[in-house]
């Protein structure tokens, strides 16, 4: 069915529908039933109560007027809105801290490394980074679950000092009882994690999870429940063949006191 087509049929201006599907709007939850209601599709139907929920989006739809970003909806991605509507959020880092353990200044480090597209706006991207971090601090916070490679301890983004503060930030957030980070060592005969970076979110609203997988041009987001199934096997292999939390937060803190030198190449 054409974009023509379907807005046709749900009596809908192609402009409307065309900005909903693109999220240049927030979609809210009386729209998006009476388009599960032309569809034929049941509000018992899983398929509904999941879209239901996302559009009903409670935390993250404070979260953005908080923070003024309903004027910036299209830069503010599906995946920021689920990980603030998320109970539990699992994360694979072999080679960086994950995002909302980032510092300022680390998170600065991480994004100058790359070549940025042109209109990027790295200020805005850090001011943004640190609002997400309220979805470890709101009342009733999500969970994080995390498992590093201890590559990350040795880097030297931003310089000792900055890798410094990092490291110390991260032993101090491991403190908080929903925080768990895991050291993965790089000298394993089999590391289940070989295909790099991933992020789950267990997303309250709605009752799913959805994995979701960065690359520098774009991010792909995976639904499928056999798929996701075999991420959450892959996760919990990383946290079988990583350090306990007690021993990763030493290593942390060692890393802390002796950082590396950055190569000057």
């Amino acid at each position: 069915m054409t974009l023509e087509e379907a807005a046709r049929f749900l009596r809908l201006s192609k402009s409307a529908l065309n900005r909903m599907e693109n999220a240049q709007v927030i979609t809210r939850e009386h729209e998006v039933s009476y388009i599960l209601m032309k569809y034929g599709i049941a509000d018992t139907d899983d398929r509904a109560i999941s879209m239901l929920g996302l559009a009903s989006a409670g935390r993250s739809r404070d979260w953005m007027k908080r923070y003024a970003l309903l004027g910036s909806a299209s830069k503010v991605t599906n995946f920021l809105r689920l990980e603030q509507d998320s109970r539990l959020i699992r994360a694979y880092e072999p080679l960086l801290i994950p995002g909302l353990l980032q510092e300022p200044a680390y998170s600065r480090a991480v994004m100058e490394s790359v070549t940025p597209f042109p209109g990027t706006d790295v200020e805005w991207a850090l001011n943004l980074r640190k609002a997400r971090k309220d979805v470890l601090t709101r009342p009733e916070p999500a969970h994080l679950q995390v498992v590093i490679g201890d590559a990350v301890l040795r880097q030297g983004l931003g310089g000792p000092d900055v890798m410094r503060r990092q490291l110390l930030h991260v032993a101090d957030a491991m403190t908080q009882p929903n925080v768990q980070v895991q050291v993965l060592p790089s000298r394993l005969l089999r590391n289940p994690g070989v295909d790099g970076a991933f992020t789950m979110l267990d997303v309250e609203l709605g009752d799913f999870t959805v994995v979701m997988i960065d690359s520098l041009v774009r991010s792909i987001c995976i639904e499928d429940e056999e798929e996701v199934q075999a991420y959450e096997g892959v996760f919990r292999d990383l946290q079988g063949m990583a350090y306990s939390p007690d021993e990763s937060r030493e290593l942390i803190l060692r890393g802390a006191d002796e950082p590396w030198a950055p190569s000057q190449h």
